[in-house]
């Protein structure tokens, strides 16, 4: 019997210690996890210099943006996210951690974006840059 229970202690332990890893003290739902911006228009327009390569990966409330190169190295910038019925509000307050996709403000500002559409398998967010561009993201979860 004491056998049985310590196995049951000991698997339970293993179970709650795998998952508070994966999750980070907490479930944030259909955002955790790694989304590739599939498509960035500005005003209506995609943006031509764009070449498919920008991520953004979810977890608790760290927000990670990162940039994949042509030759497969990542430049990784990290910040912090909250949602907020409709708007999803980015921060990046360390001046080392600036965003790379050229319309995101860092220093500490926060991005507002907009949720135009968000499911297990993509997002829509909308940003308007202080110089009143509409930026869409439309990001596709990776696999």
């Amino acid at each position: 019997m004491k056998q049985l229970l310590c196995k049951i202690f000991t698997m339970t332990l293993l179970a709650a210690a795998t998952l508070s890893c994966t999750h980070n003290n907490g479930d944030i739902g259909v955002w955790f996890g790694l989304w590739r911006v599939e498509q960035l228009t500005v005003n209506g327009h995609s943006d031509r210099d764009y070449a498919g390569n920008i991520y953004f990966g979810f977890q608790s409330t760290t927000v990670e943006q990162k940039l994949v190169h042509d030759n497969h190295s990542v430049t990784q910038m990290f910040g912090e996210w909250k949602e907020e019925g409709n708007m999803l509000t980015i921060t990046f307050p360390d001046p080392r951690y600036w965003p790379i996709d050229g319309y995101l403000r860092g220093n500490g500002e926060e991005n507002r974006l907009t949720v135009q559409h968000l499911d297990g398998k993509h997002i829509a967010l909308t940003f308007i840059t202080p110089n009143d561009d509409t930026v869409v993201y439309n990001l596709v979860k990776c696999k």
